[in-house]
């Protein structure tokens, strides 16, 4: 082997072993997309400290029995989501998670810090109401299934889930060592076999962040017959809540879900 193709191979070598290190340093700003606070001024929101850290959560209706905690995406406003859940959950209390750093939050956000986060809010909220109902959306959805393994929930809703973030680190980075290198991991398949509860997955047909096999995956990986799972034909990533078979599909969910209540 000549010395030139030797020093090509070295400084390629030294050239990929850079990028890791840069990836491994800077892999949060990429998973993360925090936004400034926002007000308001119809709504009170519920301030909740948690290991040093004070949370913003928003909060809808919170005298209704049955408590819905929603755990938005990675660039979400949750905010922004407060009248589609309104209109989602008419009879229940809503608290909209801004994660660490996020419209308000204190902190910085890691999967540790969200995972303690959505049990600190479950532990404020579930001694006032008479069930709790998670849901979850994108990342959320990795918040949402540690919630539900760690705590008693009633339901449990996803939406455009995906099974770890290994996985999806591994569609868009075939050519890296994405699992040492990973911090935050988000392993939901792995806690999805000790959750009993009724699932809802709701999955765009045409997602185009968060592939269908990376959706089954999860899906899968939940016990036979506790998962409902919807395709909402036509929609994307950030469309899906535009169509009625969404909307539609978690309001039958939740009669049966609430029906149980008065058998």
């Amino acid at each position: 082997m000549s010395k030139t193709i030797i020093w090509i191979l070295l400084i390629a070598g030294l050239g990929y072993a850079c990028f890791c290190v840069l990836l491994y340093f800077w892999q949060r700003s990429m998973i993360y997309y925090p936004h400034g606070e926002v007000k308001a001024p119809n709504l009170q929101p519920l301030w909740l400290n948690n290991k040093g850290h004070r949370l913003k959560i928003w909060r809808g209706a919170p005298d209704q029995p049955t408590a819905v905690l929603y755990f938005g995406g990675n660039a979400e406003n949750v905010l922004h989501s407060m009248a589609e859940l309104h209109s989602l959950y008419p009879d229940s209390s809503l608290y909209l998670m801004n994660y660490r750093g996020y419209g308000g939050s204190t902190g910085s956000p890691s999967e540790g810090a969200l995972f303690s986060d959505a049990v600190a809010l479950y532990d404020e909220v579930a001694d006032t109401h008479k069930e709790v109902i998670v849901m979850g959306r994108s990342l959320g959805t990795g918040v949402a299934v540690y919630l539900a393994e760690s705590r008693p929930v009633k339901a449990l809703i996803l939406v455009t889930p995906y099974e770890s973030m290994v996985a999806l680190a591994r569609h868009y980075y075939p050519f890296l060592p994405v699992n040492p290198l990973l911090k935050d991991r988000y392993e939901s398949h792995r806690r999805a076999p000790r959750i009993e509860v009724p699932i809802l997955a709701l999955m765009a047909e045409r997602d185009e962040v968060i592939p269908a096999k990376i959706s089954s995956g999860l899906v899968a990986a939940f016990n036979p017959g506790t998962v409902e799972e919807v395709v909402i034909e036509g929609a994307g990533h950030n469309t899906i809540q535009e169509y009625e078979k969404y909307h539609l599909s978690i309001k039958n969910f939740m009669n049966r879900i609430l029906a149980e209540r008065t058998k």
